[in-house]
């Protein structure tokens, strides 16, 4: 599952994958190399949205610093 900010034409945010998305990851790492930290496993899922809620955790900062560039860059 992806947890991030959607990276549009890319992935959505909270997308669930059947499959390992190496190809997606790929895609995302080359608009964002913080982006793998956002992709999890499904059995991960409650700990890493915890994590992800809570202010300063690496998730968290993560995901903010994406959304930001995503912002500024005019894609959001």
């Amino acid at each position: 599952m992806y947890l991030g900010p959607e990276l549009k034409g890319v992935v959505r945010h909270n997308q669930i994958f059947s499959y390992n998305p190496e190809d997606v990851i790929e895609k995302a790492c080359q608009r964002n190399p913080l982006a793998k930290h956002l992709f999890v496993d499904m059995e991960d899922i409650v700990a890493k949205k915890k994590e992800l809620h809570t202010e300063g955790s690496l998730l968290n900062l993560t995901f903010r610093k994406i959304l930001k560039q995503e912002v500024d860059h005019g894609r959001l």
